[in-house]
C-alpha cells in the first residue's frame, strides 16, 4: 500500500519539480563564484572566502526552493481536484501527507548534493588549495536539515490553500528574512523557524543545536500538518 502510494506520488511529479533543484544549485554555485571573484578574492581568506559567500545565500536558496516545490506539487492536486478524489477513497491521508513531504525532502537532498558536487568541481578546477570537504558537507546538509520546519509550514499552507499566491508569498518573505534573522543581535528572533537554516552553519558556534532543533521541530510540525490534513479530509 505504502509503496504504491509512494510510486503514485512520483508519477504525479511534474518534470519541473526535478529541474528546480538542479536550477537552484547551479544558480547558487555560479552566484557564489561571481560574488567571490568580484568582491572577496582579494581578502585575507583568499579562495576560502567562497564559503562565506555561500553562507550568506544558502539559507535563501534552500527556503525558496522548498517553497516552490511545495507549491508546484500542491497546485497539481488542486488543479486536477485530486484532493477531493483522494478524500473519497479509503487511503491513509496522514501517510499520503508524509509521502509528499518525503518526496520534497528527497528533491531537496538532491539539491544539496548538487551544490556540494558543483562547488567541489569548481574548486578543483580553479585552485590547488585543499578543499575543506567536510566543512562544505556540514554547511550544506546542516542548512538542509534545519529547513525541515519551513518545509512543514510550506507544505501545510500549499495544501490548505488552492490559490498558491499566499503560500508563495510566505515562502518568499521567509527566504528573504533568513538572510537577516540569524544576524540580528535580538536573540528572541531565533525562535522563528526561518532563522534556523542560517544558524545551522559551522561558522556559528553551537550550530549543531540548530540542526537538532530544526529536525525535532520539523517532525512535530509535519505530524501536526498530517493530523490537520486528515481532519480536513473528513470535513471535505
Amino acid at each position: 500500500m505504502m509503496k504504491g502510494m509512494f510510486s503514485a506520488e512520483y508519477l504525479k511529479l511534474k518534470r519541473i519539480c526535478l529541474l528546480i533543484p538542479v536550477i537552484s544549485s547551479i544558480i547558487l554555485v555560479l552566484f557564489t563564484c561571481i560574488e567571490w571573484y568580484l568582491y572577496f578574492r582579494q581578502g585575507e581568506s583568499g579562495v576560502y572566502a567562497g564559503f562565506n559567500v555561500m553562507y550568506l545565500f544558502l539559507s535563501f536558496t534552500m527556503i525558496l526552493t522548498v517553497s516552490v516545490l511545495c507549491s508546484i506539487m500542491s497546485e497539481t492536486e488542486h488543479q486536477a481536484q485530486g484532493l477531493k478524489l483522494l478524500f473519497s477513497l479509503p487511503v491513509n491521508r496522514s501517510a499520503l501527507y508524509f509521502i509528499k513531504a518525503v518526496w520534497i525532502s528527497i528533491l531537496m537532498f538532491g539539491c544539496g548534493l548538487l551544490i556540494i558536487g558543483g562547488t567541489s568541481i569548481v574548486w578543483l578546477i580553479y585552485t590547488d588549495q585543499p578543499l575543506p570537504f567536510i566543512f562544505l558537507v556540514k554547511q550544506v546538509l546542516g542548512c538542509l536539515v534545519a529547513s525541515i520546519p519551513v518545509l512543514a509550514i510550506q507544505l501545510f499552507l500549499s495544501l490548505r490553500f488552492s490559490n498558491q499566491t499566499f503560500p508563495m508569498t510566505v515562502g518568499i518573505i521567509g527566504a528573504i528574512s533568513s538572510l537577516f534573522l540569524g544576524r540580528f543581535s535580538g536573540e528572541f528572533l531565533y525562535v522563528l523557524p526561518w532563522a534556523y537554516p542560517s544558524m545551522a552553519s559551522p561558522f556559528i558556534k553551537g550550530y549543531t543545536v540548530w540542526i537538532a532543533l530544526g529536525a525535532a521541530l520539523g517532525i512535530i510540525l509535519l505530524w501536526a500538518g498530517a493530523m490537520n490534513y486528515r481532519s480536513m479530509a473528513k470535513i471535505k
